[in-house]
């Protein structure tokens, strides 16, 4: 049975790296959902964090082939349950279609511009988080969504 799982990959931080462990997902035929990557303390290293759809197997086994490419000091696979995760989205919203825009629409979210025709906002949660304030607009209502990816570190 397929399933979202977090993958996490400790890695060289150097041109080249990316590639090589996206190519071995690839390679596997599995879709990367989300991905963020992003410089560790040091700055020798970055974390790849990446939300992937596959059975138990599959992503054990991506995880130990993983650990084998150059670069690469670590690779985990982690249920949702197993982390804390967290996502950052940027919503541009239509003013002249959100007539009534009101607290509680935009309660979780901060307003980082405003113009004439549009305000933007951000959103900061786990995914379904995210998901649900989506919701709360129609697609008529969104001028633009952009959305990072999971970014997550295991729980405990």
């Amino acid at each position: 049975m397929t399933a979202l799982k977090i993958l996490s990959v400790l890695v060289e931080n150097k041109p080249g790296t990316l590639f090589r462990v996206t190519h071995m997902i690839r390679l596997m035929r599995l879709n990367i959902e989300g991905l963020t990557c992003g410089v560790t303390n040091g700055g020798d290293r970055s974390r790849i964090t990446m939300t992937v759809n596959g059975d138990d197997a599959t992503l054990d086994f991506l995880a130990k082939q993983l650990s084998k490419v150059i670069d690469v000091y670590e690779a985990q696979t982690y249920s949702p349950e197993e982390v804390t995760a967290r996502e950052l989205a940027l919503i541009k919203l239509n003013l002249s279609s959100v007539s009534h825009l009101d607290d509680r629409r935009l309660q979780g979210a901060r307003i980082v511009e405003t113009s004439d025709r549009s305000i933007t906002i951000e959103v900061i949660g786990s995914p379904a988080e995210i998901d649900r304030f989506i919701h709360r607009f129609d697609s008529t209502q969104i001028l633009e969504l952009a959305r990072t990816g999971t970014t997550a570190v295991p729980k405990g």
